[in-house]
């Protein structure tokens, strides 16, 4: 297996505070959509709420990219862990003095947004400088274990915690989770960057496209994650509107649709691990293998939208966490593997607004389309749209191909 990260003392250290950090992130999330969808039972405000913990990445991302490639990275992770305890201690404070409001969702929700957006470009950068460079894929395959074990785990308890002891005593065990990651950070020695940027601000950011432009494959990669962000990430995202707008089973049944989807990305994350990276960065990020990962999670979107069985809805969820894992870690491992140092947090800031921003649109289309035509229409239209497109965008690929 890829595991070979792990005989780095620090990034062992690392990763144990990721693990505690991640699983708190995922009980907020689920807690978040959650409560809007409790406090309105509107499918279009749940899109709502989601998309707005997204979209600041579209707007903030690239800056934060290339501050991430010029501060210390240690203490940009540290600044990014204490702004989001700062934001889910608000929504418990909120919570608990009864002043949950459409309003202050919203506002909760951007105020999250932006720190992930901070947060992303830092560790993206950190965890792969903890390692050897040739190590990178394996940083890469570990961080989608621990996201997609959370995944599995934590939406299932963020459900049975606010079923059985309230959203509040939630959201504190969440602040509590935050905190080794705290503790272990300033323990950390990431390596130091090659060259520091002193060039201005703009010239950085130039720099970052221009190097993105410059590789094909890496362009490649932006545009089929747009596609598949907007069709298949987006549902994830409106997860409430499925669990107890469908089903009516509530909270608990949030949290078993997220662990389905999290069983599945799990899969897929120990079937990366055992893909020891060998495969050079021009690999064909839409090779045949991949278009069928990617089409089998576009079946699960109009199955999960349009049937009245509980077990296949969680099937879908499974399988829906399988395709988007696997396409999601296989593009980032095609263009961390050979990315310099003083390159990583602009270039990877770029793919996760790409990510993050098709995400929010697609949630939001969502949320609006199944308010107006239902939601298995909406499914169904989603599935089509990314079916069509991806593989009108594989044709032109390599039609052009050299």
């Amino acid at each position: 297996m890829n595991l070979i990260a792990l005989r780095s003392p620090e990034f062992r250290l690392y990763f144990i505070g990721a693990v505690a950090n991640v699983n708190a992130m995922w009980i907020a999330r689920i807690v978040l959509g959650w409560l809007a969808w409790d406090y309105t039972h509107n499918a279009q405000f749940v899109g709502i709420v989601a998309a707005c913990s997204l979209l600041p990445t579209l707007f903030t991302g690239p800056f934060f990219g290339v501050m991430v490639d010029r501060a210390d990275v240690r203490k940009a992770a540290y600044a990014t862990n204490i702004l989001m305890i700062l934001c889910i201690a608000a929504l418990l404070g909120l919570q608990a003095g009864g002043l949950i409001s459409k309003v202050s969702l919203v506002f909760i929700s951007l105020a999250i947004g932006t720190v992930t957006a901070a947060h992303h470009p830092v560790r993206l950068s950190l965890g792969p400088r903890l390692v050897q460079q040739k190590h990178v894929s394996s940083v890469v395959a570990l961080s989608a274990l621990n996201f997609n074990l959370a995944r599995l785990i934590s939406p299932a308890l963020g459900g049975i915690l606010i079923d059985a002891v309230g959203i509040t005593v939630a959201l504190i065990i969440t602040l509590i989770m935050f905190l080794p990651n705290l503790a272990i950070l300033f323990r950390l020695h990431p390596r130091a960057l090659e060259k520091h940027g002193t060039e201005r601000f703009t010239t950085a950011m130039a720099a970052g496209l221009r190097y993105i432009r410059q590789r094909r494959v890496i362009v490649v990669i932006l545009l089929s994650t747009t596609v598949f962000s907007i069709a298949l990430r987006g549902v994830l995202e409106v997860l409430p509107i499925v669990a107890d707008g469908s089903f009516g089973r509530g909270a608990v049944g949030l949290g078993q649709l997220g662990s389905a989807v999290g069983g599945g990305a799990l899969c897929s994350a120990i079937y990366k691990t055992m893909d020891r990276g060998t495969r050079p960065v021009n690999s064909d990020a839409l090779s045949p293998f991949n278009l069928a990962v990617a089409t089998a999670g576009l079946i699960a979107i109009a199955l999960i939208g349009n049937t009245a069985s509980w077990p296949l809805a969680l099937l879908c969820a499974a399988t829906l966490g399988a395709s988007g894992t696997y396409f999601g870690v296989t593009m980032q491992s095609l263009i961390q593997t050979d990315l310099p140092d003083d390159m990583r947090g602009r270039v990877m800031s770029i793919w996760v607004v790409v990510g993050l921003g098709s995400t929010a649109l697609g949630a939001f289309l969502l949320g609006a389309l199944a308010d107006v035509i239902g939601l298995p229409l909406s499914c169904a239209g989603m599935a089509g749209f990314g079916f069509i497109t991806l593989m009108a965008l594989s044709r032109r690929i390599h039609k052009n191909a050299p």
